[in-house]
């Protein structure tokens, strides 16, 4: 039973799968904003619990008044992604152009006048937040498409695989089997300063992954590329979209 459990869970992290995907954006009102470059940019995952007794309507209205008064006039903000998962974990995915921008808005935020409407309604000692970061980002966009599902992947290759072996690798899975399923959006990818690679896959709904999971367990073509990871470090959740 475990170790069907883990076959699930690596097939999961093969397919783990904002308003706006990366792309050419600017603003015209912000003199000091750098130029943003989209092919290498930081994403932030954030999770978190709201409080007990605090209504799901509540937060929604929260997060939207967050992401229009504040979030989206940062320096540097290039995207944002919400969501809720079956055991009650909320999820915001940020992209910003780099890491000095991602890192001023964690500051910023708490001196804001929004974040003591945020602590009434979030339960900040739950709060995660992890960074990676992006490199030759391809992914489409999904500004015409909702809702939709995110299947959100944290793991590490085999410290004997070469890291350039399994990037590329990686690449031929997404272009050969992974984005030809049923229901496949987008998918992208990252890494941490300290190793740990992030794999996000954007489905149409939880049936679509479904299928996908059942579909890969009988395909053999894809087993070099579960053997190069280290499953002890796999961690995979689903997220459902709602804004």
């Amino acid at each position: 039973m475990k170790n069907a459990y883990i076959f699930l869970v690596a097939f999961a992290l093969i397919f783990a799968g904002c308003n706006q995907t990366p792309g050419n954006h600017t603003s015209k009102k912000s003199k000091k904003r750098q130029p943003i470059n989209y092919a290498n940019y930081v994403i932030e995952i954030i999770t978190y619990k709201i409080k007990k007794g605090v209504k799901q309507s509540q937060y929604t209205r929260l997060d939207s008044i967050v992401q229009q008064r504040y979030t989206q006039k940062q320096p540097g903000f290039i995207s944002r992604e919400s969501g809720k998962d079956q055991q009650g974990n909320w999820l915001v995915v940020l992209s910003w152009d780099n890491v000095a921008h991602a890192n001023a808005d964690q500051k910023a935020l708490k001196i804001n006048p929004l974040w003591k409407n945020i602590e009434q309604i979030i339960d900040t000692s739950t709060i995660d937040r992890k960074q990676f970061f992006v490199k030759d980002d391809h992914s489409n966009s999904l500004k015409d498409v909702k809702p939709y599902v995110i299947e959100l992947a944290t793991f590490r290759e085999k410290p004997q695989v070469q890291r350039d072996t399994f990037e590329k690798r990686d690449l031929q899975v997404e272009e050969d089997y992974i984005s030809r399923q049923t229901g496949y959006i987008t998918r992208r990818i990252g890494k941490a300063e300290n190793g740990q690679r992030l794999m996000m896959i954007f489905w149409k709904t939880i049936a679509d992954a479904d299928a996908g999971m059942k579909e890969f367990l009988r395909d053999q073509s894809v087993a070099d590329y579960n053997k190069m990871i280290d499953w002890k470090t796999v961690e995979m959740k689903r997220f459902q979209t709602f804004n």
